[in-house]
């Protein structure tokens, strides 16, 4: 099977309206939403996010999955995973590149009319049925550190070992497509760790709270869930960085479920829940890993 990805990508006008891009790739002769086979060590999210760039120039940032798409290319199945991309307001206008050499902006009616493939029409289709204005709420576990056994000292200071900290440096182009806003950290050394590159690069000031971290849980989780829960009022793309025990019970807690532990996927060391949310309310939830 052909693993590809790729992103709708869309704008909204200053009368509120919505505007689909469909590029022309005059290699095949069609319009199309961007998309491209996922190379050798890159996630399928990693892949829409560059291929969106390259061939369209944007950086935009990615909010829910839109579904996947299965045809037959060259005689081989392929597989396409697409996500929302929202186009920042002030882009350079479009370059024509190797692949593709236009852009057009137009309604969704326009757009589901003039896209040649069925697939991408599918697509359309998906973005269309739900909100398009959604939030991102980040749920990560912190990267893989030094084991309990290996550490005489407090537990709150047991660091990251030399591959959670290269673990780490990974996050900063697995997070990149959802343009993180905030970051807020259990304040153990090893959490805060996980996320200083990421705020590095996004130039953001990193929040400890305690009741995020694993002794508090103990005594009381019902703090970490309202921590969690006043944080999903808000409208801006946010990262909590928290330990494995916690999680299971926070993300219940933010989808107000009865979900059972067994019920979710185990998040690895890096890995993180994706949550949509449109003010407040949870659209979406989706599952990042780094370990794959």
């Amino acid at each position: 099977m052909i693993r590809a990805a790729g992103a709708l990508l869309w704008r909204e006008t200053p009368d509120r309206e919505i505007e689909i891009a469909l590029i022309h790739r005059p290699r095949y002769d069609d319009w199309s939403l961007p998309k491209g086979k996922i190379e050798t060590g890159e996630t399928a999210l990693q892949c829409a996010y560059r291929e969106l760039l390259e061939e369209t120039g944007v950086r935009g940032l990615f909010t829910r999955q839109l579904g996947s798409v299965e045809y037959e290319e060259t005689g081989q199945i392929k597989r396409v995973i697409f996500w929302s991309a929202q186009c920042a307001p002030h882009v350079d206008e479009f370059s024509p590149n190797e692949e593709v050499d236009q852009l057009l902006w137009l309604s969704p009616d326009a757009a589901t009319e003039k896209v040649t493939h069925t697939s991408d029409k599918e697509i359309v289709g998906n973005f269309l049925s739900e909100n398009s204005h959604t939030d991102t709420l980040i749920i990560l576990r912190h990267t893989k550190a030094l084991e309990r056994g290996d550490w005489d000292e407090t537990d709150s200071q047991r660091t990251l070992n030399e591959y959670g900290f290269d673990q780490a440096q990974l996050l900063i182009k697995h997070l990149e497509p959802y343009a993180i806003e905030e970051i807020y950290t259990s304040d153990y050394l090893r959490c805060v760790q996980t996320v200083t590159p990421i705020a590095h690069s996004r130039g953001l000031t990193i929040t400890q709270v305690p009741s995020l971290n694993e002794e508090t849980f103990e005594s009381d989780p019902a703090r970490s869930v309202a921590f969690a829960n006043a944080l999903k009022q808000d409208e801006k793309n946010i990262l909590i960085c928290s330990h494995n025990p916690v999680i299971p019970t926070m993300l219940r807690g933010i989808l107000n479920t009865k979900l059972k532990n067994k019920d979710l996927i185990k998040l690895e060391p890096g890995d993180a829940w994706i949550v949509h949310r449109v003010k407040g309310e949870i659209v979406g939830l989706d599952y990042l890993s780094i370990n794959n």
